[in-house]
């Protein structure tokens, strides 16, 4: 437990990663921008952010598991970093309907520990998706959808009462909680900056406590995201020049808690290519999540000896990720 929460610990405090807590489908995302004044507390292990558009809480509990991956980006170079902290699943993922919850006393600003706190229900298992309001008529329109479906047809009337009061939306696991104070946008308009929610219906519609592509072993679930800078991109998303040191940072990250198997893979491609082994030659792996590995470990390789390179990538990297099925077999 020291080192995940030393690994908690150093990377809240860097405004440059982000964070979030939630499933498939329904999700809270805390970021901040660096100069922008936070409150910043540590206390019984837990640490705290609060900005004017969200907060975030994190507690590391016993038995929290940190799995670091890399992530296949489709424009054929560049790669994304992330960081899993998961607990067993429970046996049961289904949450049962609108709950209310009560007064919000753990809330992270005082002035927002007397506000109406509902679960809506549509989180799995461990996490759960709540609103916060003290706004009557969306009070009396969650209470009457209790033990309710929000997102069926009994919930339009709610629903809609939740784009007219504004909520604040917090995110609940038992690794902490995240609080998004921002609006909601319309449902044409584009996600704000800064912290915000998503709630997707045909995503929650799938049972799912997180994407497939993750390389989560069966039997835990996500409870809280940590979200890397990318060395390849900035907060926004847009296209930078490669950042070595933010690479050089998560590396250190993958080699305590990477899974082992993404180590293997990785390994093996290096000293193939140190080897001068024909690509041809090369066992490429079976899974999807090893050939994921794979490529990612030829585009870092890519940088230091892009030519040398040129026959591996043609055979192995020429595809977007989704179509690597065909690739396997070229």
């Amino acid at each position: 437990m020291h080192e995940t929460a030393e690994l908690i610990d150093r990377m809240i405090a860097d405004p440059r990663h982000g964070w979030s807590i939630g499933t498939f489908g329904a999700v809270g995302e805390f970021v901040r921008d660096e100069g922008e004044e936070a409150d910043f507390t540590l206390d019984d292990g837990a640490a705290t952010v609060v900005t004017r558009r969200g907060a975030i809480r994190i507690v590391p509990v016993q038995g929290l598991w940190p799995i670091a991956f890399d992530t296949l980006s489709s424009d054929g170079e560049t790669w994304g970093q992330s960081v899993v902290f998961c607990l067993p699943a429970p046996v049961c993922l289904d949450q049962g309907g609108v709950r209310y919850l009560g007064k919000d006393r753990e809330a992270l600003r005082a002035e927002d520990r007397d506000a109406e706190l509902f679960d809506m229900g549509v989180g799995r298992g461990l996490v759960h998706f709540c609103v916060r309001t003290r706004d009557v008529g969306l009070i009396a329109a969650l209470h009457g959808l209790e033990g309710k479906n929000a997102l069926g047809p009994e919930g339009g009337t709610a629903m809609r009462e939740v784009l007219r009061a504004q909520p604040h939306r917090v995110m609940l696991s038992p690794a902490g909680r995240v609080e998004v104070y921002s609006p909601i946008p319309g449902p044409d308009g584009a996600s704000p900056e800064g912290p915000h929610t998503h709630l997707l219906p045909n995503g929650v519609a799938s049972g799912r406590t997180h994407a497939a592509n993750a390389p989560i072993p069966e039997g835990w679930q996500p409870v809280l995201n940590l979200h890397p800078r990318s060395p390849w991109r900035d907060a926004l998303g847009k296209r930078v020049p490669f950042d070595a040191e933010l690479d050089a940072m998560f590396n250190q990250v993958l080699a305590r808690f990477g899974l082992e198997q993404d180590l293997e893979i990785r390994q093996a491609v290096e000293k193939a290519v140190e080897a001068g082994v024909s690509p041809e030659k090369f066992v490429w792996p079976e899974t999807r999540r090893g050939r994921a590995e794979a490529r990612i470990a030829l585009r870092r390789l890519a940088r230091q000896d892009a030519d040398g390179l040129a026959g591996w990538r043609q055979r192995y990297d020429r595809l977007p990720e989704e179509e690597d099925e065909a690739a396997l077999q070229a």
